[in-house]
């Protein structure tokens, strides 16, 4: 082998070598600065919408979901797109909901992904003045929005009778 050549493989192989490395490290370097996010961060998204029905905000209800968000109600349509979504809870609110609270029974995410899984109370006074109880379970598939923040991206529940 001439020493041209020789020279050419040594660099060429060193060239390969470094890329390589220079790759594996970069992809170490991002999966550790993504930390999975604990069970009360997750969870916080759902605390924050409990208040917001209960202080009879839609609009803030209905922020705590994506723009593209899709609610799958109980023996309803779904319901899809942020503004929907603020239209749907407005109607919960104008049914005569008094109370909401929710309780987290898990969560987990990977990446900028993840979901929660709990159960609600809400009440709702009737037009007679009694007062209604609907007790039941959810999940959310929860994003990581670009604040930093968790938000509903799919949000289904069911009544418990």
């Amino acid at each position: 082998m001439k020493p041209t050549k020789f020279f050419k493989s040594i660099v060429l192989g060193l060239l390969i070598t470094t890329s390589i490395l220079g790759c594996k490290e970069k992809v170490t370097e991002t999966v550790e600065t993504v930390k999975p996010a604990t069970v009360e961060e997750l969870g916080q998204m759902n605390k924050d919408f409990a208040k917001a029905l209960v202080a009879k905000d839609a609009e803030a209800a209905a922020i705590l979901y994506d723009e593209n968000a899709s609610l799958l109600p109980p023996n309803e349509p779904i319901v899809t797109g942020r503004e929907n979504i603020k239209n749907y809870w407005q109607g919960a609110i104008d049914a005569g909901l008094i109370s909401a609270s929710v309780k987290t029974i898990d969560a987990s995410s990977n990446g900028d992904l993840g979901y929660e899984i709990g159960t609600f109370e809400l009440k709702f006074q009737g037009e007679d003045g009694s007062i209604i109880t609907d007790i039941g379970k959810y999940t959310e598939i929860l994003k990581r929005n670009s604040d930093g923040k968790w938000i509903s991206i799919y949000g289904m529940w069911s009544n418990n009778e």
